[in-house]
């Protein structure tokens, strides 16, 4: 089988879907109503996964479990038979399929559950898994809006279940050492942080039979998704969150359908300006009518800038501020900084960028979902909760519910006390 042929090479998302012909996110239960690198040692028993929603992506984190040690995925669900035929493709031998995913939580084989639904059945099925005692990986955002984001987060902590937030960016070892950098201070303190995930495309899903609009096309609308803010903004706020340390304290935005004409209710374009403690400021755009800057982070302090873009993966460079520069080629010309090399000076006083590099990196979808996984596994196995979970998942529900009421309602939008866990 062509499918079984890949697993024994690396391939990005985009060849997999090709190959495998998966075409959009999985869809489960609840979605009938829409219709008209670093390998930690694994316990030897592996952790036996069901996923619900095996469309594109879900498909793609079951090839990818196939290649984490120490998991089986041995369940999956789907209510579109392609898509559950992509998602056994890959799965254990003898996985279970199902169309009612409250079969596959009955299941006493599975031991956790993958949600990989649209948005607005994370919260039901997260808490439907709690109750039949799985712990969960859940898909990005969290959570339709704030309410079930604190819903959840209640109930999570209520219980004694690993709970991971799907955000693989943080298990990126480049973009842990570039925390780490600002952290410590190599740019100073930190005033403008400036994010875009630009595409030139409807971001549409091609639909065949007008009753399945709805239901391959929910991230344009209002009652299934929170639109370019949750699908792709969402991965910024994490990031920015997880850098400083802090959520925002207010955010005001921008927001329209001004292009694509064709019936969508999310905006084809989103600009959002968050406030952070200590007045940061930062700025989360996604628009569908220009590629230009891609995905991308620019953080900017006093001292320096960081620069992150997607490469084939991730890159980052770093910039230096010419009074940083003067500072240290003065003290380096009077021996007392040895730790810059003649190369790094030279690109420092010509302001060129410095990369940042990390060993044994792991910066493309596939390495660091993986490293994700992996990670889930172990905190299963010690019963502790990993660098992703509900708190940072609760978090970054409630901006991006923040930012669209903002750009919905024209307002400045303030984080309340009642938000923070």
């Amino acid at each position: 089988m062509e499918g079984e042929a890949i697993v024994n090479k690396k391939v990005s998302r985009r060849e997999f879907l090709k190959i495998s012909g998966a075409t959009t996110a999985g869809m489960t239960l609840g979605l009938s109503a829409m219709m008209p690198g670093d390998a930690r040692a694994p316990a030897a028993a592996p952790l036996r996964i069901g996923v619900i929603g095996t469309g594109d992506r879900g498909a793609w984190e079951v090839y990818i479990l196939k290649q984490t040690p120490g998991t089986a995925v041995v369940a999956c669900c789907d209510i579109l038979p392609k898509h559950l035929e992509n998602g056994l493709e890959h799965a254990a031998k003898n996985a279970k399929g199902h169309s009612d995913y409250r079969k596959l939580l009955d299941d006493p084989q599975v031991d956790a559950v993958l949600i990989c639904t649209p948005q607005h059945l994370h919260h039901a099925m997260a808490l439907d898994c709690l109750s039949a005692g799985k712990d969960i990986i859940c898909q990005k955002t969290m959570t339709l809006n704030i309410q079930e984001a604190l819903s959840l987060s209640k109930a999570v902590k209520a219980s004694n279940k690993v709970f991971q937030v799907a955000y693989q960016w943080m298990s990126c070892p480049l973009f842990q050492e570039v925390r780490r950098r600002i952290q410590n201070g190599e740019c100073g303190k930190i005033t403008h942080i400036r994010c875009n995930y630009n595409r030139n495309t409807n971001w549409r899903v091609p639909v065949d039979d007008a009753r399945h609009e709805r239901l391959l096309n929910w991230r344009m609308y209002r009652e299934y998704s929170g639109g370019l803010m949750a699908e792709l903004c969402s991965h910024h706020i994490n990031i920015v969150n997880w850098v400083l340390g802090a959520a925002p304290v207010k955010v005001s935005g921008m927001g329209g359908i001004d292009y694509w004409k064709d019936g969508r209710e999310t905006y084809d374009n989103v600009s959002a300006m968050f406030e952070y403690p200590g007045g940061v400021k930062a700025s989360f755009q996604a628009i569908t009518t220009n590629a230009f800057e891609d995905v991308s982070m620019v953080f900017m302090g006093t001292e320096g800038t960081i620069e992150l873009k997607k490469e084939e993966g991730h890159v980052a460079n770093f910039y230096a501020e010419r009074k940083k520069v003067e500072a240290v080629l003065s003290q380096e010309e009077i021996g007392k900084l040895d730790a810059i090399t003649s190369a790094t000076r030279k690109a420092w006083a010509r302001g060129e960028a410095v990369p940042i590099t990390v060993a044994n990196n792991t910066n493309d979808d596939l390495e660091t979902t993986r490293a994700m996984f992996l990670e889930f596994v172990e905190c299963v196995r010690k019963r502790t909760q990993p660098t992703s979970n509900v708190d940072n998942g609760r978090d970054v529900a409630i901006a991006v519910d923040m930012a669209n009421l903002a750009m919905q309602k024209q307002s400045m939008e303030f984080w309340k006390p009642e938000y923070s866990g």
